[in-house]
């Protein structure tokens, strides 16, 4: 771990590093068990290794917790999410086509090869390699998320936090990524800036078109995740070279970028 979460770092917080345990003004601080443990993202080899440095299991996801919690991250999840979410569109004409389809077996792959031949493709695994770029081959073994290839515009997300109580929108993050799906870097601009960069590409209703999203998605997080999952949800999306928004790209429950980019850009 190295100093790059002080960044979003609360004044009372704490930091794990390479040097040890420092506060936000830098000063070495003991560890205490009942320090409560704020990861990038949870697993339980995360929290393996807080349990080896001492700290309280009660102050961590249970390990049921973590296994619903993988589910909740995997893309057969984010692609059920997908469907609900284009049954709530009452105008679903600003939005691109749901061609996305998790194949569990060969067949249902080559049907939805059949479905979409000539068209450009993209496969994904189950679960998100964190930035490093998803696409595989043709030939890799199901399971995969099969979805069409879109040539894109401009890339951007909507933040949220989910809480012990209640599913909370954070904002908008803007970025860029390769046409492989590598993340490349946020724009750390305040949220009208990031606002105005997502709808100069949308011809009509960009701002409504945005809402809408907004709230479809706090909806079916709150339906879902509520009293289920704590911590960052964000939804990765595009907007296509011709104007339409892919409204669900990725769907990733763990801190990113884009959060870190919208605290700075509030500092």
């Amino acid at each position: 771990m190295c100093r790059f979460p002080l960044e979003w770092a609360a004044p009372d917080d704490v930091v794990l590093t390479p040097e040890g345990i420092i506060d936000t003004r830098g000063n070495i601080v003991p560890l205490s068990a009942d320090m409560i443990p704020a990861p990038w993202g949870w697993n339980k080899a995360v929290k393996q290794q807080f349990l080896r440095l001492g700290i309280d299991q009660r102050l961590m996801p249970t390990d049921d917790e973590l296994d619903l919690w993988r589910t909740f991250a995997s893309r057969r999840w984010a692609a059920q999410i997908a469907k609900e979410l284009y049954s709530m569109l009452h105008d679903n004409t600003f939005v691109v086509e749901n061609h996305a389809c998790f194949c569990d077996t060969n067949a249902q792959l080559d049907a939805w090869f059949a479905e979409n031949k000539g068209q450009r493709y993209i496969l994904k695994n189950e679960y998100s390699s964190s930035g490093r770029g998803n696409s595989i081959d043709r030939r890799q073994k199901v399971p995969v998320l099969a979805d069409r290839f879109y040539a894109k515009a401009i890339d951007f997300a909507l933040e949220y936090e989910t809480t012990e109580t209640e599913v909370q929108y954070l904002g908008l993050s803007v970025f860029k990524a390769s046409t492989s799906g590598r993340y490349e870097h946020n724009y750390c601009l305040p949220q009208p800036q990031l606002h105005d960069m997502i709808v100069e590409h949308i011809p009509h209703g960009g701002t409504q078109h945005l809402q809408t999203l907004v709230d479809a998605y706090h909806t079916l997080l709150s339906t879902h995740l509520l009293h289920r999952y704590r911590g960052i949800v964000g939804i990765d999306m595009l907007v296509t070279s011709d104007g339409l928004i892919h409204p669900c790209i990725e769907i990733n429950l763990r801190m990113n970028m884009g959060v870190v980019a919208l605290n700075l850009s509030t500092c």
